[in-house]
């Protein structure tokens, strides 16, 4: 269970049959920002009979039925502002409308805003729902975005393969490790300027990040952060940090805590990166 569905998810309820049959896993839905397919009300229907079926059986055919329902589907925004989840992150709330009248809007003409200002997005199966149906962090939105899929990077997800293993990452005794400073296509400005403010608000006074390469890693780039593992009295103290930095990056990304003997110097500062 990921940090995000032990913080801010649901109790799964009884099990319930799918309403549909799920699309298969290989299938990737559009996520164009396209006016004339936002706002379908038949796919808001088709978004409150996914989410009946309970986690444990939400497969790898049900995330893309999921996403390709949500993106265009009929949505009513409650409110502007964002509201800040049990987990510290801001979220704008969206919620399945009741019915009736409503003023309708879509996830993917919220998205982007949503990027741009640092927040995620919780969808909440009614109106008068207190707890969320489903959690977007920041990078998930982002991901949709930039890649069109919800899992990230496809050449992060390609270099991965099937069986992503979780972990420290041991390098051969004098292989080539390649650094540099990241890209905007790999570390969006917005995406930097969210971190930047996290990081700052946490105390980091001059967060930086340079991006690391290697070709027995997986994936074979790594951002690392000016952050020694030495900054946390515990490994899992330094894991929930790790965790949050990835709240604002997609989750193919791959991070890394500054290495003994590293120069800080040698980073690249945050703020360079959105200015």
């Amino acid at each position: 269970m990921s940090l995000l569905s032990r913080l801010f998810g649901r109790k799964p309820g009884p099990p319930v049959a799918p309403g549909a049959a799920h699309r298969p896993p290989e299938f990737l839905p559009s996520f164009a920002v396209d006016r004339e397919r936002m706002f379908d009300l038949s796919l808001t229907q088709r978004l409150a009979e996914l989410l009946q079926t309970p986690q444990s059986m939400r497969d790898d055919g049900w995330y893309p039925s999921f996403f390709g329902a949500a993106w265009n589907a009929s949505i009513a925004l409650p409110a502007p502002n964002a509201f800040t989840g049990p987990d510290g992150f801001p979220y704008l709330r969206i919620d399945i409308p009741a019915p009736g009248p409503f003023d309708s809007n879509s996830l993917a003409n919220i998205a982007r805003p949503c990027v741009e200002v640092g927040c995620g997005i919780a969808l909440f199966p009614s109106p008068d729902a207190a707890d969320p149906a489903y959690v977007m962090p920041l990078g998930l939105v982002e991901s949709l975005l930039h890649y069109g899929d919800w899992r990230g990077d496809p050449q992060d997800l390609a270099e991965q393969g099937p069986n992503r293993a979780a972990g420290s990452v041991a390098l051969s005794r004098g292989e080539e490790v390649l650094t540099g400073t990241p890209s905007a296509d790999y570390l969006p400005p917005p995406i930097a300027r969210a971190l930047h403010r996290w990081l700052t608000e946490r105390g980091t006074a001059d967060p930086r990040v340079l991006l690391m390469s290697a070709r027995s890693m997986r994936p074979s780039r790594s951002l690392v952060f000016n952050i020694s593992r030495r900054a946390f009295a515990s490994e899992d103290d330094a894991q929930d940090f790790s965790h949050r930095i990835i709240w604002h990056l997609p989750q193919s990304r791959s991070i890394t805590l500054m290495p003994e003997g590293w120069d800080e110097a040698s980073f690249t500062p945050l703020a360079q990166l959105f200015t």
